[in-house]
């Protein structure tokens, strides 16, 4: 009878733990602060991948795009694509990825030497503001508003944006073509290090991109796809995968734009809405917000806020949270075995 019993124990610890779904797997992974940056940016819908890879987010000629499968037992397969200016391919690099004790395990990687990274949620989280930002994987503790919302606010903004006059364009929007939007373009909320950088590159006969501020946090970083013209609008969503004000926190924010002179104009459709270019959706009311571009790659070249404060104004480039500064604390969450 022990022997039974004990056979019956090592049978139940040899048998293979629940497997995470995919919010333990999506959104943003990055190498551990202090160390060379390799930023992942995965958008999981069913079993489809897709993304964005970048050394630094805000220099555009370290950027690829992420296709690929996701399966919860054996992990994601997937290419990384690098695209050139014009859209054709400068090379693909063939990975693979697979959920290890709450880390990302990435093999393949062919600039890395060794080809293996070893990928964290970031210890940052998303940048707390008027309302609680929430965060994945499941269990994770949000971020909470540096400042109470004013009494009767709405979202974003302020009164003095509210108040403030209509948009008057310095001329007639132009009918667009996908290069008339590639490149990188600086957004006009925000100063400094946490400037929204929106980067558009060509990919084939397609665009795709990505949007972040700051450029190294993963929890500030977010794909752009569904990206569509039609006529003088741009539109196109940036993915949330693991962070944002919604709980969960996987959502598409829906944007349309226009452009004028070396001004994209855009406002805020919903969030994952449906485009039908036969009948377009009313262009949003209120004070749209601004951009300013677009950058050739090759001007942002070598762009980096990796390892400058990196845990708030002044903190220089420690890897570790200076005195009073609490690092998110993702939820590695280890199932029990199956029954």
């Amino acid at each position: 009878m022990p022997r039974l019993l004990l056979s019956i124990v090592i049978l139940a610890l040899a048998q293979p733990a629940a497997a995470l779904n995919a919010d333990y797997w999506r959104g943003g992974w990055r190498t551990p602060l202090g160390t060379a940056p390799h930023i992942y940016e995965l958008v999981i819908r069913g079993t489809r991948v897709t993304g964005v890879y970048c050394r630094n987010c805000g220099d555009a000629t370290t950027i690829g795009f992420i296709d690929g499968t996701w399966n919860e037992k054996t992990g994601i397969e997937f290419s990384v694509t690098f695209p050139r200016v014009d859209g054709s391919i400068a090379s693909k690099d063939d990975q693979h990825a697979m959920l290890v004790d709450g880390q990302l395990i990435v093999t393949g990687a062919a600039s890395v030497q060794g080809g293996k990274l070893t990928l964290v949620k970031d210890p940052r989280g998303a940048d707390p503001g008027g309302a609680p930002a929430y965060h994945l994987p499941p269990g994770t503790a949000p971020a909470l508003p540096l400042v109470p919302r004013p009494a009767g606010g709405g979202g974003g903004g302020g009164a003095g944006v509210a108040n403030a006059a209509a948009y008057w364009p310095p001329g007639p929007f132009k009918a667009l073509r996908p290069a008339d939007v590639a490149g990188t373009w600086i957004a006009q909320f925000g100063l400094g290090m946490n400037k929204q950088i929106f980067t558009f590159l060509r990919v084939g006969d397609q665009l795709r991109g990505v949007v972040c501020g700051r450029c190294d946090n993963t929890y500030t970083i977010g794909a752009i796809e569904n990206v569509l013209i039609v006529g003088d609008r741009l539109h196109f969503d940036i993915v949330h995968q693991d962070w944002g004000e919604i709980d969960p926190p996987t959502f598409d924010r829906s944007i349309v734009a226009r452009i004028v002179q070396n001004e994209m104009i855009a406002g805020i459709l919903g969030n994952g809405v449906k485009i039908d270019p036969a009948n377009l959706p009313a262009i949003p009311a209120g004070r749209p917000f601004t951009l300013v571009g677009p950058m050739a790659p090759a001007a942002t070249r070598g762009n980096s806020s990796e390892g400058v404060d990196v845990w708030g104004p002044g903190t220089g480039p420690g890897a570790q949270p200076p005195p009073g500064r609490t690092p998110l604390r993702p939820v590695s969450f280890i199932p029990p075995a199956r029954q």
